[in-house]
């Protein structure tokens, strides 16, 4: 057993919803993951928490908005407005997330160029057993 043991389980957003009110944001903390560390070179990440209306959202920005009080200022701000006009969840990245999804007709569409094009370079195409297993319809 270890001392820290004792706090297991106890995310962020258990601390930040007990010490933010509504609106407010936390401090910048800098952001230690290794897949920023690895793709972003010296232009570090930072984050912040904002309480939201029913939610502690983590809001990460690069290192030149925050040092820059001002555009720090405004990306606090946008997010509270975007959350206002969403509902509780910021409009802009709902909106995104539906913008993303990809539907199952292009996932296909995608499958059948890039097996035309394997094809077209190889001749011949045979992927495994669960891939065509998944491809052939049964009864």
């Amino acid at each position: 057993e270890r001392p820290c043991d004792a706090i297991d389980g106890i995310r962020d957003r258990d601390i930040f919803a007990e010490l933010l009110n509504e609106g407010e944001r936390s401090g910048l903390f800098a952001s230690t993951s290794k897949v920023v560390m690895k793709h972003y070179g010296s232009q570090h990440i930072y984050f912040f928490y904002v309480k939201l209306d029913e939610e502690i959202a983590r809001i990460e920005v690069p290192q030149w908005v925050a040092f820059n009080k001002d555009k720090l200022k405004l990306t606090h701000a946008l997010v509270l407005d975007q959350a206002r006009r969403g509902l509780g969840y910021p409009a802009a990245l709902a909106e995104a997330h539906e913008q993303a999804v990809v539907k199952n007709t292009d996932k296909y569409t995608l499958e059948q160029m890039i097996e035309a094009a394997l094809y077209k370079e190889v001749g011949t195409i045979q992927g495994s057993a669960k891939y065509r297993s998944k491809q052939t319809r049964r009864i």
